[in-house]
């Protein structure tokens, strides 16, 4: 892999670590403060609410393409160590097909999403409690989202890939001796 591909790997992975854990830790700090303000200072304050479900789904559509980068939605590593055993090979091919599968689900949401972004640009929607605030940054994010998770399949099957031809070889070694 190229010098550029790793880079900007490094880079998606600390932006999504980043606002994964502090959209976490405002959400969770806004939800207690708006619980604060509602029953023991007798204050509510309406958009706190908005505000912290906006920064929960935006870190929630980022931790689907953490979690993609992870591995942590198409490994079902019980079912392969049941039907496959520990044998590498097999293993990974099972891995590689699982990820060329999520890769192609996610081409064939692409259209739609994309759809439903550009929609989003086109007609913007208004908060229901801060009428000046534009929500469609929410529908916007979902295809960040897709294109991230894209990008992260893709960067984990040149992985696996480069790790099959090491089996490959390493095999093809150790039956000529």
């Amino acid at each position: 892999m190229s010098s550029l591909l790793k880079h900007l790997n490094r880079f998606i992975r600390l932006f999504e670590n980043t606002v994964c854990s502090v959209g976490l830790i405002l959400t969770t700090f806004l939800v207690f403060f708006q619980v604060i303000n509602r029953y023991w200072l007798h204050l509510e304050i309406m958009w706190l609410n908005d505000l912290a479900l906006y920064l929960f789904v935006f870190s929630m559509f980022l931790t689907v393409s953490l979690t993609t980068r992870e591995e942590g939605h198409t490994a079902v590593d019980v079912f392969a160590e049941m039907f496959f055993g520990r044998n590498p090979r097999i293993h990974l091919i099972y891995k590689i097909a699982l990820n060329l599968l999520s890769l192609v689900i996610l081409f064939v949401f692409a259209s739609p999403v994309w759809r439903f972004t550009l929609r989003a640009l086109k007609y913007p929607e208004y908060g229901t409690l801060v009428r000046w605030f534009n929500t469609s940054w929410l529908a916007e994010s979902m295809f960040v989202m897709l294109i991230l998770c894209i990008f992260h399949l893709i960067f984990i099957l040149f992985s696996k890939f480069k790790g099959m031809k090491k089996i490959v070889s390493t095999n093809e070694e150790g039956q000529e001796e």
